[in-house]
């Protein structure tokens, strides 16, 4: 295996001059993911405490002022606004109203008739600033429904437990970790894929095609190496190359999710609760280690589908051109990951490459599900070794190696 370890030595030495492929394979992972969960979080965390620190602007028509005192009395949460005029609807749309609220005449006579106020609000469930307005009315009329049904069953000498048979204690089980990891774990297959799939593409139709090229393909074959070696080797260099590239876009998952804990720390503290443990614990050691591990073997994919269609195309061009298809298969099969409800699925876990991400998916979302892992693992280790045997074949193949 002398030869074999020479041609990956010469691939590795030519690799380190390319400094793209470097930089896009190594260092971008690094950068790219800390920036993705960090500004991510920061802009989430902030979205929501803005939108919750100014008051909703509402508009609202209400003759007998049996709410608008209520609204008034509030103006951290409410801003009465005049109502627009023309189109109701644009101006939801147009952001110049959160929410319309239409008030029956006859409400202070329904109240004191005991009967049902009916509100009619009128929303745009396409804006999260109207969902905030209508939730913080529906929160108003809640506390006030507790207060009017108090007062009637008072004027009836009847005891205020009477309009609540029972009572539902709600504990949250998840906090702000928790709920934007998960959120975030449905993307990280997604990226890990085309990170991996990107970093080795460029550089496996460089060694195949590139080499047929410039020319220097003829001069290693026409070495004393055999020419099984020269394959073995080339297999080994892109796998090498496919390997770091998961080992750093890993790492760089981890660095943004202790990133990302470190913001949540600080918001949490700020509110006297406890905030980044379960982010923490999304991205430890051991999910880390066996996402890594999960990724060898569709890096051997990759790697085997990369040399036995970059051998097949004349130049360097071609072969790029070639490779796009499976840079396409590649993020449907992501995007296919990332459904709701998917891992539920009997057949997922017998997909090549999807079972991989659902199961990274539900290692991130706290869900670990060994079954699920060994068959993704298993699954995608006998078809990774089929693939590369398939590839080293067609690397030995006369009618490929001298294609012209």
């Amino acid at each position: 295996m002398r030869g074999a370890w020479l041609v990956l030595k010469k691939e590795l030495l030519e690799l380190s001059k390319d400094r793209k492929t470097v930089f896009f394979t190594f260092a971008l992972p690094l950068i790219l993911y800390p920036l993705i969960f960090g500004v991510m979080g920061k802009m989430a965390m902030r979205d929501n405490a803005q939108r919750k620190s100014k008051p909703s602007k509402v508009c609202i028509t209400d003759p007998g002022s049996a709410l608008t005192p209520f609204l008034q009395a509030d103006p951290k949460k409410f801003q009465i606004v005049p109502t627009p005029e023309g189109n109701l609807t644009k101006a939801l749309r147009d952001k110049v109203v959160d929410l319309a609220i239409d008030v029956p005449a006859t409400a202070n006579e329904d109240l004191k008739a005991q009967k049902t106020l009916t509100v009619t609000a009128t929303q745009n469930s396409a804006e999260d600033d109207s969902e905030l307005a209508l939730k913080r009315l529906k929160d108003l009329l809640k506390d006030k429904d507790k207060t009017w049904v108090d007062a009637r069953l008072k004027a009836l000498n009847a005891s205020p437990d009477l309009a609540t048979p029972s009572r539902v204690e709600v504990k949250n089980a998840a906090d702000l970790a928790l709920e934007l990891g998960k959120g975030l774990g449905i993307w990280i297959p997604y990226i890990l894929l085309i990170g991996m799939f990107t970093g080795v593409m460029n550089h496996g139709a460089s060694m195949t095609a590139g080499e047929r090229e410039r020319g220097t393909l003829m001069s290693l074959l026409s070495t004393r190496i055999p020419r099984p070696q020269i394959a073995a080797g080339k297999l080994l260099a892109l796998f090498v190359l496919g390997l770091v590239s998961a080992l750093a876009n890993v790492v760089g998952t981890a660095i943004g999710f202790n990133t990302l804990a470190g913001d949540i720390a600080k918001a949490s503290a700020a509110s006297g609760t406890q905030g980044s443990a379960s982010i923490l614990q999304m991205a430890s050691p051991a999910t880390l280690g066996l996402t890594l591990l999960l990724l060898i073997p569709v890096a051997m994919m990759m790697v085997a589908f990369i040399l036995a269609v970059g051998i097949r195309a004349r130049t360097q061009r071609e072969a790029g051109t070639a490779l796009m298809p499976g840079m396409f298969v590649i993020i449907l099969l992501g995007v296919f990951s990332m459904a709701p409800g998917i891992e539920k699925m009997a057949v997922v876990p017998y997909l090549p490459i999807i079972n991989a991400s659902v199961a990274i998916r539900e290692m991130f979302g706290q869900q670990f599900n060994a079954v699920h892992y060994a068959l993704a693992f298993g699954i995608n280790s006998l078809l990774a070794i089929g693939l590369t045997a398939m590839a080293a074949k067609t690397l030995n193949r006369e009618d490929v190696l001298f294609k012209s």
